[in-house]
């Protein structure tokens, strides 16, 4: 499955961080699927020595073996094709879900309170 779609001939430099998180969570998948391939996945890590592309890439493949896991199907190729394309983009984004809390929780990413902010409420004893 994961060879058939992305192949193992690509050299260190060439995976941009994006294509190695679409990789790491096909390989995951492929791992739910009983298709492990440790090889494949210590190359993509190998290829980015800093910790956060390394964490990014971890996480994407944790992602898609969860995800992989959680299809209420029993065929791998199935699994395969209900979670990734035929061009090997996952069919849904392989991160959002695994973003550590403190990045997910941002109130930038949330809609706008309405009313007043919390602190310009007058406590209860300085209203009448």
């Amino acid at each position: 499955m994961y060879d058939r779609t992305f192949g193992t001939d690509w050299k260190e430099g060439e995976l941009t961080r994006e294509a190695a998180i679409d990789r790491a969570f096909a390989l995951g998948v492929a791992a739910g699927c009983g298709r492990r391939r440790p090889d494949e996945l210590d190359r993509i890590l190998e290829a980015f020595p800093g910790a956060y592309e390394r964490s990014m890439v971890e996480l994407a493949y944790d992602e898609g073996r969860t995800k992989a896991l959680e299809v209420p199907i029993e065929e791998p190729e199935a699994v395969w094709e209900e979670l990734v394309d035929g061009v090997g983009t996952p069919r849904t984004a392989p991160l959002p879900a695994a973003f550590p809390g403190a990045l997910s929780e941002l109130t930038v990413t949330r809609s706008p309170r309405t009313g007043p902010p919390s602190s310009l409420d007058l406590p209860r004893f300085l209203r009448k």
